[in-house]
């Protein structure tokens, strides 16, 4: 049985505490805007609707964070470096700025991933160039 203190920490979570009314007053259907006239049925329905909202939202978050992490990891070993996950996490966290990777926004982590595989890419090109460049002086000398 869930309680108003479980559904007002689920919404302050996703960030809808401001909207409580509306949101209470589309589920009732006009019928009250508060959480203490909520029936406890009501309650149990908003609660495992939020908990299953944040679900979604942790399992995107923790896809966009592996996606980051891989691209770090793709990074170095194009440089043929060594690193642990400490490493790359502090690098990630470095770059927003932040003191815990776990604490990084969603939309910071898309524009890390963005940047990081741009990064990787012109990696991938300069490697090719060079190596081009080699084989040529190769067949030259």
């Amino acid at each position: 049985m869930a309680t108003t203190k479980k559904l007002m920490t689920l919404l302050s979570k996703q960030g809808l505490t401001n909207q409580r009314a509306d949101i209470i007053a589309n589920f009732t259907n006009g019928r009250t805007t508060s959480v203490r006239a909520l029936h406890p049925f009501e309650i149990d329905k908003l609660c495992n609707f939020f908990e299953a909202e944040q679900k979604k939202i942790d399992r995107d978050l923790d896809k966009k964070r592996k996606r980051v992490i891989a691209v770090l990891f793709g990074i170095h070993e194009k440089l043929n470096k060594k690193v642990s996950m400490q490493y790359v996490k502090g690098i990630a966290c470095k770059a927003a700025k932040v003191e815990d990777f776990n604490k990084i926004p969603s939309h910071r982590l898309d524009t890390l991933y963005a940047a990081f595989l741009k990064q990787e890419k012109d990696l991938d090109f300069s490697n090719r160039y060079v190596s081009g460049l080699i084989n040529e002086a190769v067949c030259y000398n």
